[in-house]
């Protein structure tokens, strides 16, 4: 009843298949991180692009330097301070991109919400 199966040929093309549909995951992931069109632009005439991480649109510790013309010490301070948020994903510092325009022009976030109250 099985004396004709390849049991080699089927294993191939499982093996192929589940390649497959691993580069799809890889794929469909990294697309899901590449970076939104560039946004804002830095003092130092850096391009500043966020990235989506769980659908909110963050930044990398060094974006945030150039944004503000700082080094991370600066960041590590206002951190402390209470002044501008992170969080760490593994060894990263990511900052939430609203919470750095809002540091950025204070007014903004205010308006936003006063907005949305409406």
């Amino acid at each position: 009843m099985y004396k004709d199966l390849d049991l080699n040929k089927l294993f191939e093309e499982a093996v192929e298949a589940r390649a497959y549909a691993l580069a799809k995951e890889m794929l469909e992931a990294e697309l899901k991180r590449k970076p939104l069109p560039p946004s804002d632009i830095a003092p130092n005439g850096e391009l500043i692009t966020p990235y989506v991480f769980n659908g909110e649109k963050i930044l990398t510790s060094k974006q945030v330097e150039a944004l503000l013309g700082v080094k991370y010490p600066a960041l590590w301070t206002m951190n402390r301070e209470g002044r501008l948020k992170y969080r760490k994903v593994g060894a990263r510092i990511l900052f939430n991109y609203e919470d750095v325009k809002a540091f950025i022009n204070p007014n903004t976030r205010e308006n936003e919400i006063e907005v949305k109250n409406k």
